[in-house]
């Protein structure tokens, strides 16, 4: 696979995938990798975190947080789709 590096487009030609992510440090399948229209963290070969072209998140295990705020609301509360 080629992989190109331009000042203004940037890096491509590096996809990789959950088992050989494309962007990774010390361990071998734990990085970011791209498919069509995603970007998405891997850890230990697993798939973890996935954002589509739509801005949308999918977690593939529990989601720990210290806040929950919607940035719409001036008091910061949540509002949960009924569907």
């Amino acid at each position: 696979m080629a992989i190109t590096i331009n000042g203004s487009t940037g890096i491509s030609g590096v996809n990789g995938s959950a088992a050989a992510p494309a962007i990774k440090g010390e361990d071998s399948d734990s990085g970011i990798f791209f498919s069509s229209d995603e970007a998405a963290i891997t850890t230990g070969g697993t798939q973890r975190l996935t954002i589509d072209s739509t801005g949308a998140a999918t977690f593939s295990s529990t989601v720990k947080t210290s806040k929950i705020e919607n940035a719409s609301t001036a008091n910061g509360g949540v509002a949960i789709d009924g569907d």
